[in-house]
């Protein structure tokens, strides 16, 4: 993900964006994004994931803590240790005709 798209936590820390990743069995990883743009996310993770590389996956995003959440679909593009915590990388699925949340939000960020 290009670095001039990367939105959330970097120079913004007061704004936490929680993410809830579920894999295809049900399981939910949950996690912070570090970073989000128009092509997708990087998620520090609370604990190893159930899911792998390349598994499609659904979430929800809290963009704020005051508004509902946003659901989302994605594809993981890596999971891999960063120091004592994991993080993913996830590349949206959502057509872009269903993007508008994630562009109001990155516009206003």
């Amino acid at each position: 993900m290009p670095g001039a798209d990367v939105v959330a936590n970097e120079g913004q820390t007061h704004r936490e964006v929680m993410v809830w990743i579920e894999d295809s069995d049900g399981s939910i990883a949950r996690g912070v994004a570090e970073a989000v743009t128009a092509q997708g996310a990087r998620v520090r993770l609370a604990g190893p994931p159930a899911f792998a590389q390349g598994a499609e996956v659904a979430l929800r995003i809290s963009f704020d803590r005051e508004a509902p959440t946003v659901a989302a679909t994605a594809r993981v593009s890596f999971v891999r240790a960063a120091g004592a915590a994991v993080e993913c990388g996830l590349e949206w699925t959502v057509p872009s005709k269903q993007r508008g949340a994630f562009e109001a939000w990155l516009a206003a960020a």
